[in-house]
């Protein structure tokens, strides 16, 4: 190899070098979304920059007040890239001939894919210190008339709910009177015999159970009965009129009781449903609501444990 041909050779690697120690490294473009960077709202100068200081990207804002009163600007805006973003939102209050300055730091970056990262504003609003305290005071009235309005509201339900109550309990009482004075002299009703499945349907139908249980094999005297039972062992919410032979005349039911609530989900496992059957059946026919309230307390806290 010559002598001129080494000396072309050490040049060329030299350039080569020289021009890869000089390759700037890749940043991620910025990419400003608003078509002005200095803008004046209502006599409020506004100056936007948007600055990548050692490697984080900044949205500064100076504010200047020209007008002769208090003015709030209300600023929202947000980083992003095609991952992440980042959304910033402040209220800045500015006297007359206040300046002031912001600089918010965002953690959104450009990756090693060079993603691109965009700035957007989503709000930027002037008003006067006046005119916010105007619509703040409207706002609370506005909320408060709102809550008025919704106690109204439920007060009258409430009283709906309690007059509806008193009309069901006056005409049970009305309906008792003239049973009793049919009944007068009568003999006394044949008692009715406790049947478990009809307390399962019946507390099934006033949990509201999606098709309705067939109740139509069972009499009206039968369901009477043993909603009494169900009331007076407190797995039902609500009231039993009886004759002076001791039948149920009429009942008003309101709800099914949490206790109710959990002998029912009780009742609807198979095993725990054959247990009951097999302890009712040790009573026979003569089943108190006491005994009955005990039964269904020892069912729904054996299921519970079980659980």
């Amino acid at each position: 190899m010559t002598h001129s041909t080494q000396s072309l050779i050490r040049t060329v690697v030299l350039l080569l070098s020289g021009c890869a120690a000089a390759a700037p490294p890749l940043f991620a473009q910025r990419v400003e979304s608003l078509k002005e960077k200095n803008v004046t709202l209502r006599g409020v100068e506004i100056k936007k920059d948007t600055p990548l200081i050692g490697g984080q990207y900044h949205y500064q804002m100076e504010l200047v007040n020209r007008t002769n009163e208090t003015m709030v600007v209300d600023v929202e805006f947000e980083f992003y890239n095609d991952e992440i973003s980042e959304a910033f939102e402040d209220s800045i209050s500015l006297d007359p001939g206040q300046t002031a300055n912001r600089d918010w730091v965002t953690k959104v970056r450009g990756t090693q894919n060079n993603i691109i990262v965009h700035i957007r504003t989503k709000k930027l609003l002037v008003r006067s210190a006046r005119q916010v305290a105007a619509e703040r005071e409207s706002q609370a009235n506005q909320a408060n008339q709102e809550l008025a309005r919704k106690a109204a509201a439920d007060y009258a339900r409430r009283q709906k709910v309690t007059e509806d109550w008193q009309k069901q309990m006056r005409e049970l009482g009305e309906g008792n009177r003239r049973a009793s004075q049919l009944k007068a002299g009568s003999a006394p009703a044949e008692p009715v015999k406790f049947n478990l499945e009809l307390v399962k349907l019946l507390l099934l139908d006033l949990d509201g159970q999606k098709p309705k249980p067939n109740l139509d094999p069972y009499s009206k005297i039968a369901q009477n009965f043993h909603w009494a039972m169900l009331i007076d062992a407190g797995l039902v919410d609500g009231t039993s009129i009886k004759n002076p032979d001791g039948s149920v005349n009429s009942v008003m039911l309101k709800r099914i009781t949490p206790d109710g609530r959990n002998f029912l989900a009780a009742l609807k496992d198979e095993q725990v449903w054959k247990r009951v059957v097999e302890s009712t059946a040790q009573g026979g026919d003569k089943i108190s609501a006491a005994r009955l309230k005990e039964i269904a307390a020892g069912v729904a806290n054996n299921d519970t444990t079980a659980k």
